[in-house]
């Protein structure tokens, strides 16, 4: 029997309410998709795992912490994301003196960097971490000093692992260009891709989208151009909506309560009560991960510029169409062939209809068995036994995972402005009384 613990902000066999799940989810919804699908991986019969840890590296003493987790586990799995930015470099020195301070085995899965787009190109050598929707960049001695604390990790992780894994050949070129010895470096892409195993597919439902299409289009309000997307694309399609993944408009969802200085933002983002998508009920929070990868199953396509609400709805079987913006989401979609368009390379803003038409997933179709059989490769080298292994019954060893997340796949989402089910399309008749039903219940 193994004792595992993974680093989450939230126990995926768990429904916590909207409000309390917003406060524990790292920040970001999309960072329970990976953490629970590694969970799922990893939960045999014989195995304890457990979700945890996730604050740990906030504490001002962590030795109490790294005391209780050496008595009660026998390996530590982290999964992560792009962990590697520039503003998370004291989180790092402080997940640093953890693993240093473990007696067990240390596994990190998924991590990556966080830099330009343009260092994507293969022939790029500047790796500085830069911040989501800016040019602002560290100076050479900051670059130093950060680079020197990522080094110190990945040194620390590989001192308890036989390798790290990384999202894809961006980071992998980036920790090579510290010093990091690039065989014990595995691409392993995003491991919430792996949730369901290998025999993941995606097509498109339908031959061509209409403005009736269910569609739903994700947002990081963050990012230069999303704001033009988000006006063409609320007016084209009724039926549209737009789930929201960070904790401050997770908040403006559930309360009605502006949590953005709109003095300093473009009023056409969605992060704000007047905007058209708020007011006519079409923006979600998705309390549960399961839940928001089950609602998804109901749309026609996905679009839009944040990693994991796309993920969220590749595992439900939609197709989607990645606006990337960066060398996250750029690495991530050229390793598992995600559709994607640079959205600095858009000269107007396009409509859904548009980008489905150019889609095609043969090669994603394609890849996903190789790529996954290279992920399992991976939790093996780090003695890692998991649900999809060779010779297990991998719907008998995942039964009891799967049932005690029924309830999750079963919870719906939030929605913005009071409303309790999807608004009706304009011309219907009953859109203006769903909305005085919603206003007398408030």
């Amino acid at each position: 029997m193994a004792r595992i613990l993974v680093r989450s902000a939230q126990d995926p066999r768990k429904v916590l309410p909207p409000e309390k799940s917003a406060r524990a989810m790292g920040g970001n919804s999309g960072n329970l998709l990976y953490a629970n699908g590694v969970q799922r991986a990893l939960s045999l019969p014989e195995n304890v795992v457990t979700s945890g840890g996730f604050g740990a590296h906030t504490l001002d003493d962590a030795s109490a912490w790294i005391a209780k987790a050496n008595s009660r586990y026998d390996h530590y799995v982290i999964p992560m994301s792009n962990a590697f930015r520039f503003g998370f470099s004291q989180g790092l020195v402080r997940m640093t003196e953890i693993v240093r301070g473990l007696d067990m085995p240390v596994t990190v899965v998924g991590v990556g960097a966080q830099t330009t787009a343009d260092a994507a190109d293969a022939d790029h050598e500047e790796f500085a971490m830069g911040k989501t929707g800016s040019t602002w960049a560290p100076d050479k001695k900051a670059v130093d000093e950060h680079n020197g604390v990522v080094r110190g990790f990945v040194e620390a992780v590989l001192e308890k692992s036989t390798t790290i894994g990384v999202r894809g050949e961006v980071t992998k070129r980036y920790l090579e260009s510290i010093g990091v010895d690039g065989d014990r470096v595995d691409v392993i892409g995003c491991p919430s891709l792996y949730t369901w195993g290998p025999d993941l597919r995606v097509s498109k439902k339908v031959d061509a989208l209409t403005t009736s299409s269910p569609v739903s289009m994700n947002v990081d309000f963050r990012v230069r151009g999303i704001a033009e997307i988000v006006d063409k694309n609320a007016r084209l399609y009724p039926r549209l909506t737009s789930p929201a993944q960070d904790s401050r408009s997770a908040r403006l969802i559930m309360t009605g309560e502006e949590q953005f200085d709109m003095t300093k933002r473009d009023l056409r983002l969605p992060i704000h009560a007047d905007h058209q998508l708020y007011q006519e009920g079409r923006l979600l929070f998705y309390s549960n991960p399961w839940g928001w990868i089950e609602s998804m199953r109901d749309q026609h396509f996905t679009f839009g510029n944040r990693l994991h609400g796309n993920i969220a709805a590749l595992l439900a079987g939609t197709p989607v169409h990645l606006l990337a913006h960066d060398s996250r989401t750029l690495e991530l979609a050229d390793f598992h062939a995600i559709p994607y368009t640079l959205i600095s390379d858009f000269a107007e803003a396009p409509s859904a209809e548009e980008l489905y038409e150019t889609i095609d997933y043969t090669r994603f179709n394609e890849l996903m068995p190789v790529r996954f059989a290279n992920y399992l490769e991976f939790l093996h080298r780090n003695n890692l036994a998991t649900i999809f292994d060779e010779g297990r019954d991998t719907a008998k060893d995942a039964a009891a995972f799967d049932r005690q997340i029924e309830a999750g796949k079963a919870t719906g989402p939030v929605r913005s402005n009071g409303f309790t089910e999807a608004p009706r399309m304009p011309g219907t008749g009953r859109g203006l009384v769903e909305r005085l039903k919603s206003a007398l219940r408030r």
